[in-house]
């Protein structure tokens, strides 16, 4: 057996696969969010969105409707649809609308957006958290 032959496999610490990411908000029902907060990360180009939370811990009590959206836009619902958060029910949800996406061409930011109709919310407060793969490269 040669002992002076390099090894053919990459160094242990090699970068040379996906990472797995996360981006995750804490939302509150008076936080500013009518104009669609952006979350404090963005996705980076070529990222895979693989799951997609949302944790109501106290539900969000408008009159008459609780439309707790995010969108890659401000005000849109592309990542997760008001039907899907749910906001009005305590619970965990884990809507899909996100991972449908595939692949995303470019860099993309997340905003959260909750515009209730009715009578004004005085409770709600939800964690978002997206997980995704990041590009290789």
């Amino acid at each position: 057996m040669a002992t002076n032959v390099t090894p053919s496999k990459p160094p242990s610490r090699s970068l040379l696969h996906g990472q797995v990411g996360e981006i995750r908000a804490r939302v509150r029902f008076d936080d500013n969010l009518a104009t669609g907060m952006p979350m404090k990360n963005a996705f980076p180009a070529g990222a895979i969105i693989t799951r997609t939370t949302v944790i109501v811990s106290q539900a969000f009590n408008a009159g008459t409707t609780n439309p707790l959206v995010v969108g890659s836009t401000p005000g849109g619902n592309d990542l997760v649809s008001a039907t899907d958060s749910a906001a009005q029910t305590v619970g965990v949800k884990r809507p899909d609308t996100a991972t449908a996406l595939a692949q995303l061409p470019a860099e993309t930011v997340p905003y959260v957006s909750y515009v209730p109709t009715g009578t004004a919310p005085t409770a709600g407060v939800a964690d978002i958290v997206f997980e995704y793969v990041a590009p290789r490269g």
